[in-house]
């Protein structure tokens, strides 16, 4: 990677909502880049130097991540429609429209809920490894449990089946205790309810989902997955799948990660 080839370009900033920190680099067509569960702004940090050659990148800590205040709460849930508001502010104040958003796992939900606040601003959505429905309420709740009365031991068998090894699983682990608990509890609460409250058909620019895993053969369990996953109904949508990666697709395979958003950016003209 060419970070050294950056620091010219470097804008640390902490603006403009109570509950977004941020970071921006580079110059060039907007980029907005939204990370998941337990993450922070640094997941990004390869990828965003990469894109920032050619794009103005912003890189947000999610509310609660990255020392940041948490988030709205309501019923104990994180309120993804306030923090899309902020996150729709933050995208016109740093002149970043017509924006690119991508979000990863949870940040995928966010990010299409960040879309439907400001159709205007966003001109592409590539969702990393994510969904657009709700988890089943009774594995959120037994994870949110278990946060409760211990939560490092909780995040390891959490974290673990989805990572590409120890070392990955531990770095997730640890950033994600950076996080206070009552934290990850409320957003975990709020992916068991649905995201977007079945709004997908007016999600009418273009968007990717980049899925870690080989592509699924059977016609009909792909179809299933497309219904579970809350993408039957979006009006454009594709899919790329890269076959050895985890669900950290960013860190697993950056160069093929790459090559598949710029591939996605350069056919949004047409």
């Amino acid at each position: 990677m060419r970070c050294r080839m950056l620091l010219f370009c470097l804008v640390a900033l902490c603006l403009p909502s109570a509950d977004l920190t941020f970071q921006k680099i580079g110059r060039g067509p907007g980029v907005l880049l939204i990370h998941g569960f337990g993450g922070n702004k640094e997941v990004w940090t390869g990828v965003a130097a990469e894109l920032a050659w050619d794009h103005t990148v912003l890189s947000v800590d999610l509310p609660g991540s990255g020392g940041s205040p948490g988030p709205s709460v309501v019923e104990g849930r994180a309120d993804f429609g306030v923090l899309a508001k902020d996150l729709a502010i933050l995208v016109r104040k740093e002149g970043l429209l017509p924006c690119l958003v991508v979000g990863h796992s949870m940040g995928g939900p966010i990010a299409a809920r960040t879309v439907l606040e400001d159709p205007g601003a966003f001109r592409g959505l590539v969702l990393v490894d994510s969904f657009l429905s709700a988890i089943p309420a009774g594995w959120v709740e037994s994870i949110v449990v278990a946060l409760g009365k211990d939560p490092a031991p909780a995040l390891a068998p959490f974290m673990g089946p989805i990572s590409a090894g120890p070392a990955q699983t531990e770095r997730l682990v640890t950033d994600a205790l950076k996080v206070p608990v009552p934290v990850l509890q409320a957003y975990l609460r709020a992916m068991a309810r649905d995201p977007l409250a079945a709004r997908q058909a007016q999600l009418r620019l273009p968007v990717l989902q980049l899925a870690a895993g080989p592509l699924e053969v059977d016609p009909a369990k792909a179809a299933a997955t497309l219904v579970q996953h809350g993408f039957k109904d979006l009006p454009t949508f594709r899919v790329i799948h890269f076959p050895t990666a985890k669900h950290w697709i960013m860190w697993d395979a950056p160069e093929a990660f790459l090559i598949a958003v710029r591939a996605f950016e350069a056919g949004l003209g047409r």
